[in-house]
């Protein structure tokens, strides 16, 4: 009995953040009620037929839906036993219900939640310095995650729920090498980080692999890695080298399945187009110039399944004063709540309008969540100019990834389809919000220390 009592006395830090996960998880398992309740959504449709796709085939990637999704709803393929019997649409107020083959597929994605947010706490606990920034770490992420404003997506059979869960876990895991590498200078090539690195490409390449918009996170993290060859000890492994051409590979592998499906141009460009193009002549004249034909011409369908996805970023590029006064007229979409509106909780959950308005203390309503984020970044850069502190350099590293993949997501979200644009934009958003949080651990944490 002293034994155990020494142990929890030298360790009491890590005993404490383990009874705050096992609460954690017991609070969300038990307050959501059942993990298998599922509901369908406009789009449940779409993703139950594209996963039809013979298993090692290319229209397994080259479908409506992509690979991630599709390989999910397998399980759900036998069309006489695999019913879905509720469809809910926005403000419909339904409830959820526990149906065959989806109870499958709604448990898996409330487990891999569960387990990317608990990672997440755990891996941001571990790699901050005081006891209290600690513990208030794992607090505030796991409120963060299992109130109803991320929770009760993950009984959506849509990828809202797997974007967060998967990205949370990669983030969670590329923490930990980061710290391993850049912190305590341990070698990339040691096993347990070449562990950690497999599994950060497998998590990665799956959240890649749920939206079209997350493809172009991959740019963004080959040119982090690409910095670290610039150090003599990155350069002296292979690793980095070998991590660049696997996910240049898988941007390859994206871009061309994108691109042969035409998921892109079918419906998500085309409502972009009647939205931000076609009612202006300018505009119009603009692609015309690009090569764009009449839009009633029947050259038009065929340049725009070959050219639109390409002509528009060009237009978004060469047009900031119309992005920036876009994105500010309907700034609404990035300060509302994130509240599903599939399902109705009240008759199921007494404590839904309590839990609902704690919440709201961790999902700020406020386009200063964004000023915020990018205030304590600059801060956090300045930091780690100022002192060369590799515990700080590896917080802005990282820091700083989250923020550009949060970016990139929410612009190509918001204009690559104007149609859903509220659920669309509704991961990157929660994650500029859950940097608000991380963020400010970090200086507080930094505050405490000095």
């Amino acid at each position: 009995m002293s034994f155990i009592s020494a142990k929890i006395k030298e360790n009491w830090q890590t005993f404490i953040i383990a009874l705050l996960l096992i609460a954690g998880i017991w609070f969300r398992l038990s307050l959501y009620g059942d993990p298998r309740l599922s509901i369908g959504m406009n789009d449940t449709e779409s993703y139950i037929n594209s996963a039809n796709a013979p298993l090692f085939s290319w229209k397994l990637f080259a479908d409506q839906r992509l690979f991630t999704t599709n390989l999910l709803y397998k399980l759900a393929n036998n069309t006489q036993e695999c019913k879905l019997t509720d469809i809910s649409l926005p403000t419909k107020g339904s409830v959820r219900e526990v149906q065959p083959c989806f109870d499958k597929i709604a448990l898996l994605q409330n487990l891999l939640s569960i387990l990317g947010w608990c990672l997440l706490a755990w891996t941001t606990s571990r790699w901050l310095k005081n006891p209290l920034a600690k513990i208030l770490s794992v607090i505030l992420i796991l409120a963060f995650a299992f109130t109803p404003q991320i929770a009760e997506w993950d009984s959506i059979l849509s990828s809202e729920s797997l974007s967060l869960s998967l990205f949370v876990g990669s983030f969670a895991l590329l923490q930990e090498v980061a710290f391993r590498v850049l912190y305590r200078s341990e070698s990339l090539n040691s096993t347990p980080n070449i562990v950690l690195i497999s599994g950060w490409m497998i998590v990665f390449t799956l959240w890649v692999f749920i939206r079209d918009a997350h493809l172009y996170v991959i740019p963004i993290t080959i040119l982090f890695l690409s910095v670290l060859l610039f150090i003599k000890k990155f350069r002296q492994t292979k690793i980095p080298v070998v991590i660049i051409a696997i996910l240049f590979g898988i941007f390859v592998l994206g871009y061309v399945s994108a691109k042969d499906s035409l998921r892109a141009t079918h419906y998500p460009l085309q409502h972009a187009f009647e939205a931000y193009i076609f009612p202006f002549p300018a505009r119009v004249q603009f692609f015309e110039n690009l090569g764009m034909p009449n839009q009633q011409s029947p050259a038009f369908q065929n340049w725009f399944d070959a050219q639109g996805t390409k002509t528009y970023g060009v237009f978004l590029i060469t047009h900031p004063r119309f992005v920036i006064s876009t994105l500010f007229n309907q700034s609404f979409y990035f300060n509302s709540d994130s509240l599903q509106p599939y399902y109705n909780l009240s008759s199921e959950l007494s404590v839904r309008n309590t839990s609902d308005q704690i919440g709201k203390l961790f999902h700020p309503e406020s386009n200063s969540v964004y000023l915020l984020d990018t205030v304590m970044l600059i801060s956090l850069g300045i930091a780690s100019f100022k002192h060369r502190d590799p515990w700080i350099t590896s917080w802005i590293w990282l820091a700083l990834w989250v923020f550009l993949c949060a970016s990139i997501t929410l612009f190509t979200n918001f204009f690559g389809d104007t149609i859903g644009a509220a659920r669309h934009v509704f991961p990157p958003v929660e994650l500029f919000r859950l940097s608000l949080w991380i963020f400010l651990m970090i200086h507080i944490d930094y505050l405490l220390e000095k």
